[in-house]
């Protein structure tokens, strides 16, 4: 999973220096020629920002070993059984009170 999730963000990484390198055109984005006036498509900053953005959360997600999320949230649960027990029972009481 986290070999899949850092090709995603790698190639997003990838697609937006490319569209940086190819799309960003020097000038203000229209040329004349022979009388007509020719709008080059011009570079998007927020999207660029978005999709590094997109692509630097891909790659923090992929850090993460998920199997060990699992273990751990498991022996937490474990060690707060009481605890989570008298929470649930307040759940319930607190419910009736406002059921009637």
């Amino acid at each position: 999973m986290r070999s899949v999730l850092s090709f995603f963000s790698m190639l997003a990484l990838g697609l937006m220096i490319a569209a940086g390198i190819v799309v960003a055109p020097a000038g203000t984005g229209t040329t004349t020629i022979a009388g007509f006036e020719l709008g080059s498509p011009t570079l998007d900053y927020r999207s660029v920002i978005a999709g590094l953005g997109i692509g630097l959360f891909i790659a923090l997600i992929a850090q993460i070993s998920w199997s060990q999320v699992a273990r751990r949230l498991g022996d937490w649960t474990a060690g707060q059984a009481r605890r989570l027990w008298l929470v649930g029972w307040a759940a319930v009481f607190i419910a009736v009170l406002f059921y009637f």
